[in-house]
Order: structure tokens, then sequence, then C-alpha cells
């Protein structure tokens, strides 16, 4: 008798174990996807910020990315980058949120980290149905 008990609880136990684990949220989770690393830091691309309305406009694309210190794993701070296609020529820019405008860098310096970005933007520009092209080259 109570050894049937024990096994109907145990039974109905295992099916909402079962079933809160099939269960998937319905807002979809941000992702942090590394990007590269570089004078000690670590760029991860927040893929849920491309192109989001939260984000500086001027730029066709736009995303937030996190820096973050090897030495430690904190965060240093976010950096939002922008990238355009001026005739047929990939343009990219950071965003300087102290004086709300967009600035084109030195490339030397920082074209490895703008073109890891783009490359890594690239899947979930594809995934949200953004349109680019890939024939695009580096200014």
């Amino acid at each position: 008798m109570y050894i049937r008990k024990i096994f109907r609880t145990l039974v109905l136990a295992a099916a909402f174990f079962a079933a809160g684990s099939l269960y998937l949220p319905g807002v979809s989770l941000a992702a942090d996807v590394w990007c590269c690393s570089r004078d000690g830091r670590s760029f991860y691309l927040d893929s849920e910020s491309i192109n989001a309305e939260t984000l500086p406009r001027e730029m066709d694309y736009r995303a937030s990315v996190k820096v973050v210190r090897e030495s430690d794993g904190s965060l240093e701070k976010t950096v939002i980058y922008g990238f355009e296609s001026q005739n047929d020529e990939l343009v990219g820019a950071i965003y300087d949120k102290a004086a709300g405008v967009w600035k084109f860098p030195e490339y030397k310096s920082e074209k490895p980290v703008l073109t890891s970005v783009w490359k890594t933007m690239k899947p979930y520009m594809k995934q949200k149905r953004i349109p680019y092209s890939d024939s695009w080259i580096w200014k």
C-alpha cells in the first residue's frame, strides 16, 4: 500500500521535473559571444544588441561589446561599435558616449578589434535577417 503511494509520488515528481526541464522561456536570453583578445582584454559581443533601438543611430550596423580584463575577469567598459558601407567599403566607428558622436579610430590600432567584432556580428545579423554584403572591403 505504502509502496504504491511512494511509487506514484516518485513518478509524479519525475513527470514534473521532466516537463519543467523541457519548458523553454518565451524570452530569448542574450548571449555574450567572444570576439577576440588583445592587450590583456577580451571583447564579448552582446548578440541581442545588434541594431537595437536603444543604440545610437547614424550607423547602418551597431552592437554593444563588453571589454573584460583577462587578469581578473572584471568588466572594464562597454563599447558601442558601428559599421556602414561607403561606396562598397566597410567603415567602422566607435561611439563616444561623452561627446554623443561616432568617432572613426585610427585603423592601425583598432582595425583588428573592429574586424573581429564585424565577423562575429555577421551570423547574428543573418539570423535576424539584417542584410549586409560579404563583398565589402575595409577602408
